[in-house]
């Protein structure tokens, strides 16, 4: 789950680098900035939007149109190699940023390779990115979308920077976000694609709207042209308003802050107890929904350490255990000899979870009622967020188990409908494959065993290091 962000403006690397920052939650492993005046100017590196950039790099990257990106890990390795956005001078120039994860990419970059294309890293995009290229020898943009929109599977949203024009796309179910906005300024009409809308919303953009499934929009010479290209249906990820998004985020017209309220308000919780405690950040607005509806009260019983960053998008389990123990802290007054009902925004692995839980109870809470806003995560996720092997996901047991892993008294879980009348938009329009296990796309048996060969291997290696 990455963030991408394109700019048609005077100031195009300047608003790329403040809609980076806003969406810097989408990724922690990179960040990066592609411009274009008749030159490329690019700048990529490992680390925090903040670290890779500052005022002199910025001025170096001249343009009416910049691209920028900032990437979480999912496919490919943890290196340079695979910062974003990527630039190809040969057969067409095109620099591109890719949100998402393509499920074919090994037989694509095979098919490459037979041709002769030379790919140099393990990210799906630079797949993408070359078949694009190759596209545009043979078609117009337009065109060439099309064309790669019928042979790549799985979920995108990219953001593509050509010579004077600036171009987005999403893929036909319109399972990753993508967002269109426009103002108006002296120096005449600017344009953005982000992520999230809080992307737009720092520089001043008014949100338009969302790109539509299969669409893509070009952004030339100050004129705005979009076609829906290869539109399948709808399949928007649910995890963007339980957990990913900003909670000042809309998506698809649903306030994610609404959302979250909801999600609260729609847990069926049937113990007792005495304070509702969030796990900081994104589970704070799905608590105030809790305890507006049960008459509980709500307190900060865990402050979390800001400067580091969201544990279920760091790379590799031994990473996220070590910054739980340096993100969190009691507040124990709030917590001694109380009947504590946790709430959380959801349970994948389990692991964070029970160091919270252990937390609570070392410093005095008298139970410990764990409550998830999002159902019982089931089955892997294919389209971008790390939930690889079902062996990993706690849910796959009965509820009894899953609290007696963690440590707590008990666990809550939402309801898929309690999901889906939350965020307000229809259940044939969700992606609920990672609750379900009905994946809206279709996914071959070996890109699975890779995947989940690929996480035992993390975990390996995690094992030789001497760190679990």
């Amino acid at each position: 789950m990455c963030g991408i962000l394109g700019t048609s403006s005077h100031n195009s690397a300047y608003e790329c680098y403040r809609g980076l920052l806003a969406v810097q939650h989408r990724g922690q492993d990179s960040a990066g900035i592609l411009s274009f005046d008749g030159i490329v100017h690019l700048k990529k590196e490992k680390g925090l939007v903040l670290n890779v950039f500052n005022k002199e790099e910025l001025s170096k990257l001249e343009g009416f149109n910049a691209i920028g990106h900032v990437r979480y890990l999912t496919t490919g390795t943890s290196t340079l190699s695979e910062a974003q956005p990527f630039f190809l001078s040969y057969p067409c120039g095109i620099g591109l940023a890719h949100n998402g994860n393509i499920t074919n990419f090994k037989e694509l970059k095979k098919e490459l390779e037979e041709r002769n294309r030379c790919i140099h890293s393990k990210s799906d995009t630079e797949v993408m990115i070359n078949i694009l290229s190759e596209e545009l020898v043979k078609n117009d943009t337009f065109g060439a979308i099309h064309e790669c929109m019928k042979k790549i599977e799985g979920s995108y949203s990219a953001v593509v920077l050509l010579p004077k024009k600036l171009v987005a796309f999403r893929d036909p179910y319109g399972i990753r976000p993508l967002v269109f906005g426009e103002k108006t300024s002296l120096n005449g009409n600017a344009f953005s694609f982000a992520s999230e809308s809080v992307g737009l919303d720092v520089n001043g953009y008014s949100l338009i709207r969302d790109l539509l499934p299969g669409e893509a929009i070009v952004i030339e010479d100050n004129k705005v042209e979009k076609r829906v290209l290869c539109p399948k249906g709808r399949a928007h990820c649910m995890f963007e308003w339980v957990y990913f998004s900003r909670p000042d985020s809309v998506i698809e017209g649903k306030s994610v802050y609404e959302a979250r309220i909801e999600l609260g308000r729609n847990i069926e919780f049937e113990g007792e107890g005495d304070v509702v405690i969030p796990v900081p950040d994104t589970a704070r607005t799905a608590a105030l929904g809790f305890s507006e509806k049960y008459g509980i009260k709500h307190r900060e019983g865990l402050i979390k350490n800001r400067y580091v960053g969201r544990t279920f998008i760091m790379p590799s389990q031994v990473s996220r255990d070590i910054a739980v123990r340096d993100k969190l802290n009691v507040i124990k007054g709030e917590i001694r000899g109380k009947k504590v009902i946790l709430v959380d925004d959801s349970i994948v692995r389990g692991t964070t979870s029970r160091r919270i839980v252990s937390m609570l109870r070392s410093n005095g809470a008298k139970e410990v009622h764990m409550v998830s806003t999002c159902p019982p995560i089931k089955h892997p996720c294919y389209y971008g967020i790390d939930m690889p092997t079902e062996s990993e996901l706690i849910a796959a047991t009965d509820t009894d188990i899953v609290a007696e892993k963690i440590g707590a008294d008990s666990v809550t879980y939402q309801t898929i409908k309690g999901l889906i009348k939350a965020i307000g938009l229809k259940k044939e329009d969700l992606c609920l494959a990672c609750l379900n296990g009905d994946y809206p796309t279709h996914i071959p048996e070996e890109v699975r065993k890779g995947l989940t060969r690929a996480r035992e291997y993390e975990r390996e290696a995690d094992c030789k290091v001497g760190v679990i």
